[in-house]
Order: structure tokens, then C-alpha cells, then sequence
């Protein structure tokens, strides 16, 4: 009966995590991408997700977000990144994210920009701030039509 219990809560947990989150899906894009850096040399796990903004467009939906991550003990190693504890000391980072999806084949990325840097860091400079928002906003106009008001006003003549 136990072993029972124990197949089914496994089964759930294997369900739900089939049917991630977009939120889950752009932090997994970051450390997937923080982690591939050559220059990194320990894991990082994630710590906390902040300053979520998710828009839905035609061409597909936009998620914006900061993710705060912390270094743990684990060598930056394929397969090392399970169950690695928390360096005592470790560095901590903030990674600014913008992903945009694509709404025919959900899986798939049109456009994304990512930015960490470490927590520890002054105050980011304005110019610094505006190239990210600049960038962040190059991806969320990524796919869509540009608008033109008033383009179709006068397509056709006007009547005789």
C-alpha cells in the first residue's frame, strides 16, 4: 500500500513537472546559459525571482524577469548540478532576463537577452541601465508587425 502511495505522488510530481511555468522556463534559460560560460567554474542555484512581467503578443508571449542566484559547492561539471549545497560565502548574482516565445510552437525561442552581474556590484550605471531596457525592449518587439497609424486609412481612392 505504501509503495503504492509512494508510485502515485511520483507520477503527480512527473506530471507537474512536465508543464513548466514560462517563469520556470526563462530561469532554466538563464542558468543553462550562465552555466555554459567557460568562465564559470562553480554552480549556481537559483535564490529567489523577482520582477516578473509577463505580456502575452500575437507572435507569442514576454517574460521579463531578475533572478537572484547563489554559488554552491558543486563544480560547474555535466551532471553536477543536482544537490549541490550552498557555498557559505559564495558570490551571489542578479541576472536580468527577456524572453520572447514563440505562440506558433511554444517550445521555442524567438528572441532573448540576458545580463548578470554580481550582487555585490555599485549601483548599475544609468547609460548600463538604459542599453538593458533598450535591449529587453528589441526582444519584445521581436516577431511583431510595426504598427503605421493610418496607413490603410486612405488605401483606396475616394469614391467619384
Amino acid at each position: 500500500m505504501k509503495g503504492l502511495l509512494v508510485l502515485g505522488l511520483g507520477l503527480l510530481a512527473l506530471a507537474a513537472a512536465g508543464e513548466l511555468t514560462l517563469r520556470e522556463r526563462v530561469v532554466g534559460l538563464v542558468l543553462e546559459a550562465f552555466h555554459s560560460r567557460k568562465v564559470v567554474q562553480w554552480v549556481y542555484k537559483e535564490q529567489a525571482v523577482e520582477d516578473v512581467t509577463e505580456r502575452e503578443y500575437p507572435a507569442g508571449p514576454f517574460v521579463r524577469l531578475q533572478v537572484r542566484l547563489q554559488q554552491t559547492q558543486c563544480r560547474n561539471q555535466p551532471g553536477s548540478r543536482q544537490d549541490c549545497a550552498l557555498k557559505r560565502r559564495g558570490r551571489k548574482l542578479i541576472c536580468l532576463a527577456c524572453v520572447k516565445f514563440d505562440s506558433h510552437s511554444p517550445g521555442e525561442v524567438l528572441a532573448q537577452y540576458m545580463h548578470c552581474r554580481m550582487e555585490t556590484q555599485q549601483a548599475v550605471k544609468e547609460t548600463e541601465t538604459t542599453r538593458q531596457e533598450e535591449e529587453c525592449r528589441t526582444v519584445q518587439e521581436k516577431g511583431e508587425a510595426p504598427y503605421h497609424p493610418g496607413v490603410f486609412a486612405f488605401s483606396r481612392g475616394l469614391p467619384p
